[in-house]
């Protein structure tokens, strides 16, 4: 059996400073019970990035390649934080898909630990991974700005809509910062949610698919993922399946606010996948193009507002999960 050795990456900020919490948690535990471990911490935005490089250079190895007589003991990154720095981590090591990562959810999202059914208390989580005795391949995506040429990879999902919209006019909010030192971060998202909704202008979007090209005249969210969550646990594509190799591209109208109120009533009770006014794709490539300016996230990050052509496809990658 191969021993652990766990270097921790930590985001102390992560979930309005649960990520602190979480960490001194985690240490207390691995050192009560002996556990050998690092601790890394990311202090601003792309630091997760250099962190997880500069280990790559350093210390961590294929999984494939490293099990032998000679090396018992394995360097398993850990990520503790939320979506946004395992999303980082993912990109800093996207050529080297063998390498697993750990995952201890403490963002205030954590829609990548709910769509793999991962715990999401600390320690439930740390028991979880340390009973694991070999990692597993799980789907994320790969997409490539075809304005730009730069091609990076995610967890979650990307969107280019109303949700997009949400994310910018949160982060922008001069409450936000408040609710942050409150703990309460995830309001900012619900204030921003009642207003964007309504000023949220329909769009036109082409999806092209190895089967068809599908032209939306109005629409109001486009989210590309590949597990059913976004939101912080709304069940937006309750099919897609981390497992699989293919994504799912959920499409919905803009519509008059009553039917849209109904859409969101039944989105909530995980019933909105007969509306007509949602469209549902199950794919392993993609292209989608918005010629208009919108906002888009990745990963709950915002990718700014501009016109979009991006084109998806999906990579295998190691978690120790």
């Amino acid at each position: 059996m191969t021993d652990l050795y766990l270097h921790l990456l930590i985001n102390e900020k992560a979930g309005s400073g649960s990520g602190k919490k979480a960490a001194e948690q985690i240490k207390n535990y691995l050192t009560t019970h002996n556990i050998s471990y690092d601790t890394y911490t990311s202090n601003y935005h792309g630091h997760a990035i250099e962190i997880a490089k500069k280990l790559l250079s350093t210390t961590l190895r294929s999984w494939s390649s490293s099990l032998t007589e000679e090396s018992k003991t394995y360097p398993l990154l850990v990520v503790l934080g939320g979506d946004g720095t395992l999303h980082e981590v993912i990109n800093a090591l996207a050529a080297h898909s063998n390498i697993p990562i750990g995952y201890i959810p403490c963002g205030s999202g954590n829609d990548f630990a709910r769509g793999v059914n991962l715990e999401r208390k600390p320690i439930e989580a740390l028991e979880h991974l340390l009973r694991i005795k070999e990692p597993d391949f799980y789907n994320t995506l790969c997409y490539k700005d075809n304005n730009t040429g730069d091609i990076n990879y995610c967890s979650n999902n990307i969107g280019i809509g109303v949700d997009a919209n949400i994310v910018a006019t949160a982060n922008h909010s001069t409450a936000k910062k408040q609710l942050n030192k409150l703990k309460l971060g995830s309001l900012s998202y619900l204030t921003a949610a009642t207003s964007v909704v309504f000023k949220q202008k329909g769009f036109p979007l082409t999806l092209i698919t190895d089967d068809e090209t599908t032209e939306f005249k109005n629409t109001f969210l486009c989210t590309t993922t590949n597990h059913p969550y976004f939101g912080g646990g709304v069940a937006l594509a309750p099919l897609a399946d981390p497992k699989k190799e293919d994504m799912t591209i959920m499409i919905v109208e803009r519509i008059a606010f009553p039917k849209l109120a109904r859409l969101i009533t039944q989105l909530l009770r995980r019933k909105h996948l007969s509306s007509k006014y949602l469209h549902q794709y199950h794919t392993t490539e993609a292209r989608l193009i918005s010629k208009t300016l919108q906002y888009g996230q990745v990963d709950g990050e915002e990718m700014g507002y501009q016109p979009f052509d991006i084109t998806f496809t999906t990579q295998k990658r190691l978690f120790w999960l």
